[in-house]
């Protein structure tokens, strides 16, 4: 069963594909696309692909922060850890304007390590390894973290006409249109999801609890350093690329924990799958629904994040006739 719906997401993630590269400004024929005469299939083919990875680089950060604290919505845009990457972007930007991407990109890692850090001790995660504490401190803290970093990178970008001009767009959430150098991003983002397949069983005996996780020869301290590590990796090369898009991280794991209930690794890879087709969706989306112009895919996911949050509530949280005041 796990194998057949792993295989209609797939076909679902072509399908999208398939509209991204066709759809956009201008709907273009495939014979059109596929003579490339004017290089339109090489832009789009680029700019699926780092929707795609975006999306799937979000989608598995926010399962593997559920897993790790035991809290449905731990995701790298609430609780901070893509402000901190932003912040840490647009400095970067604006005092070292003629940053390289990889000089960014290294930036954005750090970023959203310093954010992982702050988040974890403010959350007490020390203390929560047996994950009873943490849960409900992370989002709290995380919002506090996502407010002051957005504020700080705000505050950057519009107090400066150069900085506003590359950075006003990117902020909330755009996939490139253009090649942009992107390429280093892209292949952190595939040596990571690779890494990260290996992770999931080392993560799915620390959801046991920590004294079984040790009894069972793997240390919970290395096991949550790793599954951090790897949350600021693909959370820090995602911000690059695309800016600091929400939600994708927290409804995707959503609907893949009810497809794949029992297998961290299952999950792991529907969410790989699913996140790529989300978020080229909702790019998509936002380039039809306001041609010849276009919507980002930052706010397109805002929109259905926000529904989708409501949702989750109400399904993490039934209300009970008794408790009414």
């Amino acid at each position: 069963m796990a194998s057949l719906r792993f295989l209609f997401l797939l076909i679902l993630c072509l399908l999208t594909l398939a509209a991204s590269l066709r759809l956009g400004g201008a709907e273009v024929s495939f014979d059109a696309l596929l003579n490339d005469g004017a290089g339109l299939l090489s832009g789009r083919a680029f700019r699926s692909l780092c929707a795609m990875a975006v999306g799937a680089a979000l989608a598995v950060s926010g399962l593997m922060l559920q897993s790790l604290t035991a809290n449905p919505l731990a995701d790298p845009g609430i609780t901070g850890i893509n402000a901190g990457a932003a912040l840490l972007v647009v400095a970067t930007a604006q005092f070292v304007p003629d940053a390289s991407m990889s000089t960014l990109l290294i930036a954005a890692i750090c970023g959203a390590g310093l954010a992982g850090l702050t988040l974890w001790a403010l959350a007490d995660g020390e203390t929560g390894l047996g994950r009873d504490g943490i849960a409900l401190r992370l989002p709290l803290a995380g919002l506090a973290i996502e407010a002051f970093c957005l504020s700080l990178a705000m505050m950057l970008i519009l107090s400066d006409a150069e900085t506003q001009a590359r950075y006003v767009q990117w902020i909330v959430g755009a996939i490139p249109p253009v090649a942009r150098s992107e390429s280093i991003p892209l292949v952190v983002i595939a040596v990571a999801l690779v890494c990260g397949a290996s992770l999931t069983g080392r993560l799915s005996l620390f959801t046991l609890g920590a004294d079984q996780s040790k009894s069972l020869g793997r240390d919970p301290r290395v096991t949550v350093s790793l599954t951090l590590g790897l949350v600021t990796v693909l959370s820090g090369a995602s911000v690059a690329i695309a800016g600091p898009i929400a939600f994708v991280g927290l409804l995707v794991p959503f609907v893949v924990r009810r497809m794949a209930q029992t297998s961290l690794m299952a999950a792991y890879g529907h969410c790989v799958v699913l996140g790529a087709s989300t978020l080229m969706a909702c790019d998509v989306l936002g380039r039809v629904i306001a041609r010849p112009g276009e919507v980002d895919a930052g706010i397109i996911m805002a929109l259905a994040g926000g529904i989708g949050l409501i949702i989750m509530i109400s399904r993490l949280l039934p209300r009970d006739p008794k408790t009414r005041v």
